[in-house]
């Protein structure tokens, strides 16, 4: 039975908005060669070219972006998912920009994939030392937690999930990472599956994949370190370093 590997990228092999580091490219670049493996992310694929070597997408069988609304096939896109957020949606999203306690705006705070909305509070145009402090910020105060449940309780067809370290990714109900596992099926059926991400809990934006996978025959789950830790990468090495062992 053929292994068919899939990798959440930032805090899994990369750090959060990050270049993969040189020490783990060396390390991946060898591994790809001789594995099956696709990539998902919540980013598009402009973001994801900043972030891992063309080569190594190149390695990859396809690159779902976008938490899976879109799939990428040499590097053509195969499908998307049109999102259209609803008026009242980005009005509460402004209103939660205006009202959090959080001091800084950086800017690009609701940024529209066209399959899903990124969301956050501090903004996608934040410095690294700024979305480090958010990322400390939202853990003592759980910040997207709440308005990602807010989200789900106020709109019955949407969800709203924690990605990375400062934002929450939108899409309607069932259009996120979930649906990665049938369209990998489409290309490599009855085979073992591995999924490795860093944000595999019940609320993380890796979560609705990994809970589908749990709940499937031959399919295994990992998780990479603690949620977008800057090494994440890391432990990534360590979990194939220690499946190549067996």
């Amino acid at each position: 039975m053929k292994t068919i590997y899939i990798f959440d990228m930032d805090g899994t092999l990369t750090p959060s908005r990050r270049e993969m580091t040189p020490d783990f490219e060396i390390f991946f670049s060898q591994w790809a060669n001789e594995h099956t493996f696709f990539l998902v992310s919540g980013s598009n694929l402009e973001k994801i070219k900043e972030q891992v070597p063309q080569y190594i997408l190149d390695l990859s069988e396809g690159v779902f972006t976008c938490g899976g609304n879109q799939l990428w096939l040499n590097n053509e896109l195969s499908y998307n998912h049109e999102f259209k957020p609803s008026e009242d949606l980005l009005s509460f999203l402004k209103e939660e920009i205006e009202n959090s306690n959080y001091p800084l705006r950086a800017g690009n705070h609701i940024e529209d994939r066209g399959s899903m909305l990124n969301f956050s509070i501090v903004g996608r145009d934040c410095s690294l030392e700024e979305r480090l402090d958010y990322f400390k910020y939202d853990i003592n105060t759980q910040e997207r937690a709440s308005i990602a449940n807010e989200i789900i309780t106020r709109w019955d067809n949407l969800d709203a999930v924690i990605g990375g370290q400062i934002s929450i990714d939108i899409t309607p109900r069932g259009m996120n990472k979930s649906q990665v596992l049938n369209e990998v099926k489409k290309f490599y059926s009855d085979e073992q599956y591995i999924f490795i991400g860093d944000r595999t809990m019940e609320g993380g934006n890796d979560y609705p994949l990994a809970k589908v996978m749990h709940d499937t025959l031959h399919c295994s789950v990992y998780q990479a370190g603690e949620p977008s830790a800057e090494d994440g990468y890391k432990d990534t090495q360590k979990i194939l370093e220690k499946l190549s062992d067996k």
